[in-house]
């Protein structure tokens, strides 16, 4: 008895060893291949790089490169002779009066967050609000300080929630301020924090100026003297307090950072309205010694004829201080360039939309690309009042003798979406671009908050904006079965809406760091793979719901013919379109179906092996949504077979002239 139970035992003991071996070789094996995958998609990725871009390198090294950059810069900024020029005794206007109406508010509602001390925080994360600006309506709010609060609709109340998060900093957050980012470091032990706490919180002081989207439901509990603004969608990001639609004159002074510019006048829609001193400071540089913008020979601008939004307040002295600019020209719908048909369109995508970037420092260019067969001389805009498109935004680097670095001289970029709206400027009447960035914005050295952000605020501040040391690629694509709502007998749908709230989450979510006050870029995570992941999930829910539910199917087959039914198949096969893009080898990425957690944070995760390979897997299964400009690329190919034109704004440093930097397209795998 006593041998056999031993036997057994031993028996048991080799087949646990064996068991354990077993899996134990499976997983070795597992792992291998995994790794093995990885490590090929990378390389022919790799190789096809090179294959594309020696030829352009070698040609590259054989110019005398810098010399000639920096000459032909300097030959495009010339004296302007489009601006009349100032008159022996005309009026040279300082803080007057008499020119206040040529200054308009930025928006109905604007002002200052300002995030509530601990002991002064409310439940659903409330903040403090400086209004600078309201409707004549609630003129008792202008300079009061009101409390900020959600809507307790349920659908803001999701969001809200989804988002909220307690906030505790992990050692990857010690790490990254030292390498001096910026982190929400009022928020590091707060409980419950919502998505206008972390907005407010995400610098060290309270200097985020916003706009408030209408309708801002305004309440004055005059018993008690406490004013409350109630809203439903996260607020705008914007820079300065009032507009001005200008043109440069001159320097008012040599060396002075003041000078004189002439109005736009509405009536001869030419800039011969009255003349005015303004200051246009110049920014401190970073630690790389490149500043954001310079005023330096903005007056000889090409681009300074057809005029500048001015955005700003005024200073001490009174004189309005230049805070941002917006160059008229590149809000316009008059084309620079035009390419009609599909082969010439995709070719100019291909090779020519990056073309000689640094030898167009200091210009931009607007080209409509048609799918269609029309006549190459045509140059009306195909835009019309209150229409809306879908933007695709890429920025490229910084070159010359500061040049920032890059390494294996891979120039990464970013990647953003945004919405196009077509309205009618207040200043010429004529119609124009607003276009708000969804920014799903890692934490940065600059400050720069994700979230919403208006063009003039993330493009055009002074201190912060890109316009002036970055070359710019925004795409815009008027999408109907996107940007329309479907009604179905009483069943309401909203891609646009879905896609903003999708965005909405990722934005916020960006901001806490999922609780970890950290978002780090890796090459499975960053704004290309994230802003992707929120396209995925809309398309996935949209058609979803159209799938799971009898009445809108019903009413499909009923109205086959129906324009709604035809946007519908459309959407359907952009969708489709879209997940080859997103998910090429066919598989979707755990943490993109369930959206359990964002993949661009760092969380309290132990390291191990086996999160060191999924990592670089993640990477390899989306790797066309790895780099910004090769995201850009195929999605404005698929956009442009699906939809009848593209609208390309390019910007290459534009404003002032910075001889120690060049615009460097960003690389394209």
């Amino acid at each position: 008895m006593t041998v056999s139970v031993f036997a057994l035992s031993k028996t048991l003991l080799l087949s646990g060893q064996f068991v354990n071996r077993l899996f134990f070789g499976i997983g070795l094996i597992i792992l291998t291949v995994i790794f093995s995958l990885t490590a090929f998609i990378f390389m022919m990725i790799f190789i096809k790089w090179l294959q594309a871009n020696f030829q352009k390198y070698r040609q590259d090294l054989r110019l005398p490169f810098r010399k000639n950059i920096s000459h032909d810069a300097v030959n495009i900024f010339e004296e302007n002779s489009n601006v009349p020029p100032l008159q022996p005794g005309e009026n040279l206007y300082k803080n007057s009066p008499a020119i206040a109406h040529l200054y308009q508010p930025i928006a109905l509602w604007y002002g200052r967050l300002i995030l509530p001390s601990k002991e002064q925080r409310q439940p659903y994360g409330s903040v403090f609000f400086e209004v600078f600006h309201a409707p004549k309506k609630y003129q008792k709010f202008i300079g009061k300080i009101v409390n900020l609060k959600w809507s307790t609709n349920r659908e803001v109340q999701f969001f809200v929630h989804a988002v909220t998060q307690d906030i505790n900093f992990t050692k990857q957050v010690e790490n990254s301020k030292k390498a001096g980012n910026i982190h929400p470091d009022r928020l590091n032990g707060l409980a419950n924090v919502g998505p206008l706490e972390t907005l407010a919180g995400s610098r060290l002081e309270d200097n985020v100026t916003v706009m408030l989207r209408r309708p801002a439901i305004a309440t004055h509990y005059s018993s008690s003297d406490r004013y409350e603004l109630t809203i439903e969608r996260e607020p705008v990001q914007i820079i300065g307090r009032w507009c001005a639609l200008i043109s440069i004159l001159q320097r008012n002074k040599p060396n002075s950072d003041k000078f004189i510019v002439r109005h736009f006048n509405k009536k001869s829609q030419q800039f011969d309205g009255p003349a005015e001193i303004i200051r246009i400071p110049q920014v401190k540089p970073d630690k790389n010694g490149v500043a954001r913008s310079t005023n330096h020979q903005i007056e000889k601008s090409p681009l300074n004829p057809e005029g500048w939004y001015i955005y700003g307040e005024k200073g001490p002295d009174n004189i309005f201080v230049v805070q941002a600019i917006e160059p008229r020209k590149i809000t316009k719908l008059i084309p620079d360039e035009t390419h009609f048909g599909l082969p010439k369109s995709l070719d100019y995508l291909n090779s020519k939309n990056w073309q000689n970037t640094r030898q167009q420092k200091g210009q931009a260019k607007i080209v409509l690309l048609s799918s269609s067969n029309e006549a190459e001389n045509a140059r009306t805009s195909p835009w019309q009042e209150g229409d809306m498109g879908i933007v695709i935004h890429c920025f490229g680097g910084i070159g010359g003798k500061k040049a920032e670095f890059a390494p294996l001289g891979i120039v990464t970029g970013h990647f953003a979406f945004g919405i196009a709206k077509v309205v009618r400027d207040r200043f010429t009447n004529e119609l124009r671009f607003d276009i708000e960035y969804k920014q799903v914005y890692a934490h940065n050295p600059d400050g720069i908050i994700a979230g919403a952000s208006k063009w003039q605020s993330y493009m055009g501040d002074l201190a912060r904006g890109w316009l002036g040391d970055r070359p710019v690629c925004d795409i815009i694509c008027k999408l109907d079965c996107v940007c329309l709502d479907y009604h179905f007998d009483s069943i309401q749908l909203s891609p646009l809406d879905e896609l903003n709230q999708q965005l909405d989450i990722m934005m916020a979510r960006y901001r806490s760091g999922d609780g970890t006050g950290a978002s780090l870029v890796t090459p499975a995570t960053s704004c290309v793979q994230d802003s992707s992941q929120a396209i995925y999930a809309t398309i996935k829910k949209i058609t979803a719901e159209v799938e799971s539910n009898p009445q809108i199917q019903d009413w499909l087959k009923t109205h086959p013919t129906d324009v709604q039914t035809q946007r519908f198949q459309e959407l359907v096969a952009l969708g489709k379109s879209l997940e080859k893009i997103l998910i090429p080898l066919g598989i979707v990425r755990p943490d993109w179906r369930k959206n359990a957690r964002l993949v661009g944070i760092h969380a309290h995760h132990k390291k191990s092996h086996f999160r060191s390979i999924t990592n670089p897997l993640k990477a390899a299964i989306s790797y066309r949504t790895m780099l910004p400009r090769r995201t850009q690329d195929e999605l404005a190919k698929i956009l442009l077979k699906q939809a009848s034109f593209l609208w390309i704004i390019r910007t290459n440093q534009v404003g002032g002239f910075d001889a120690n930097i060049e615009p460097v397209p960003p690389t394209r795998i």
